[in-house]
């Protein structure tokens, strides 16, 4: 811990004991009395976690029974079938038994090709972000999946050399991804703030001719941020030194804490309306027409018409965050409370699903492993959004950590796919899960687990959930 750190803990502590003597809790032994010392020693500073921009935080899901927020790990299991239609047609192609080696995980994903449906995650200019970046293209690329370059980075850190030390600029996180690739695999996707955007930062790299290679192979997406789950609603924020709050006045909100040789910086949350969506992506087809578009929405509450509009529009994915995403920066108040969890964006895609929407949808937020994976694609998703596994994966052991922690997920699906009797991802479906408690299961169509199921008729699987009246839009 540095010595700054350890200061302030000293000064907490100080407080805390002044302020039991001086109010003391009574009888009330959960009142929250750290958090209202934090507040009065470090004002507007309090609304954010201590140590952020260089750690890597999400929304406290309790760990309570049941937690407090819906967790998949908590609501949801996998449910095998005695009867394997699917193993037989295999074993008939193999002309042995399948293993779960036989699954197949290639897949397609918001207009790429992948060896595994897992997408990073478009982390932004942090430094916890901006630390790992390499590490995490270099993995990423390797292991065949796509690398996303998230807002204010070219504005931030640089376009084309580093603007501050020790951080890579967006030159060299996008050539660290494209230069390590194999094979047809993969696909860079950048996302614009309104910041970038002032800088014009997708003309920049639609121009650019170190890029241009790179799009005529079709491996370039840009990607609109609606919201994210760790902050729906909020712009990217992250804490600056003193001197650098200088350079961004112009284009950024800035609060310069009293006493501090740190500034926060605040990035503005894009303005849309459904007809604003909809002009922006045709606009982009029109500018970029060699280039995915992708749109990124937060835990929001009209998630659903997001993707009615990016479908209808012809986009190529959608992400949806949910509340529990990580971030290297957001207020405590955001990380917690605002925003749907990732449950709920489940339903949404599985309701997507039930509507028709064929456009790929990828779901974020607290997902780690093969199951997550497995149990989201069942329920519609195109596949999984990673972000916060990764930084830690190359914080441990750079990017062959990347590499070997993507390696584990991609085997764990194959034994659980294997297990359900299929042996391609997209073949998975609703009878492949059941909820562990009734109103999820009747959110997300799946069968209730403690509720005796029928025969299906069709030699394994569940008896089809029953049908729900749905409002139109």
């Amino acid at each position: 811990m540095t010595l700054e750190g350890l200061l302030a803990r000293a000064r907490l502590a100080l407080a805390l004991r002044r302020a039991r003597r001086g109010a003391g809790s009574g009888w009330d032994e959960d009142y929250p009395l750290g958090e209202i010392v934090e507040r009065a020693l470090r004002g507007r500073g309090a609304l954010y976690p201590r140590g952020y921009g260089s750690r890597v935080y999400g929304a406290r899901v309790g760990g309570g029974c049941p937690p407090r927020i819906p967790v998949m790990d908590y609501y949801l299991v996998l449910a095998p079938p005695a009867f394997t239609p699917g193993r037989l047609e295999r074993m008939a192609e193999l002309f042995r038994e399948p293993i779960y080696s036989d699954v197949s995980l290639e897949s397609s994903i918001g207009g790429f090709r992948v060896r595994l449906p897992v997408a990073t995650a478009s982390m932004g200019s942090t430094a916890v972000a901006s630390r790992y970046s390499l590490a995490i293209a270099r993995g990423a690329a390797r292991a065949g999946i796509t690398f996303a370059i998230g807002e204010n980075v070219a504005t931030v850190r640089g376009y084309d050399r580093r603007l501050t030390r020790g951080h890579p600029s967006f030159i060299e996180r996008a050539l660290a991804y494209l230069e390590a690739l194999e094979g047809p695999y993969g696909g860079l996707v950048v996302q614009q703030s309104v910041e970038d955007a002032y800088d014009e930062l997708w003309n920049r790299v639609y121009s650019d001719p170190r890029l241009d290679p790179y799009i005529e192979e079709g491996l370039l997406a840009f990607e609109i941020k609606v919201g994210q789950g760790a902050k729906p609603g909020l712009g990217g924020v992250i804490r600056i030194p003193r001197e650098q709050a200088e350079r961004m006045r112009r284009k950024y909100h800035l609060d310069l804490e009293p006493g501090s040789a740190y500034a926060t910086r605040y990035s503005v949350p894009a303005t849309f309306t459904e007809d604003i969506l909809r002009g922006m992506i045709r606009n982009m087809k029109t500018a970029y027409p060699r280039v995915r578009i992708w749109v990124k929405v937060g835990g929001m509450r009209d998630a659903l018409d997001v993707i009615r509009v990016a479908s209808e529009e012809g986009a190529h994915a959608v992400v949806l965050d949910g509340l529990e995403g990580g971030t290297g920066m957001a207020p405590k108040g955001a990380l917690d409370h605002l925003g749907l969890p990732t449950l709920s964006m489940l339903a949404v895609i599985a309701e997507a699903r039930r509507r028709g929407y064929t456009v790929d949808l990828l779901l974020a937020g607290r997902l780690y492993t093969g199951f997550h994976l497995v149990a989201s694609m069942a329920l519609g998703a195109s596949g999984v959004y990673l972000g916060r596994p990764l930084v830690i994966a190359a914080a441990a052991a750079g990017a062959r950590g990347v590499e070997r922690y993507l390696e584990s997920i991609a085997v764990e699906a194959q034994m659980l796919a294997s297990a359900l009797g299929k042996y391609s991802l997209s073949d998975l479906s609703p009878e492949d899960v059941a909820a562990l408690d009734p109103h999820v299961a009747e959110a997300l169509g799946v069968r209730y687990a403690l509720k005796p199921w029928a025969p299906s008729g069709r030699g394994g699987g569940l008896a089809a959930p029953p049908e729900r009246q749905v409002e139109p839009g």
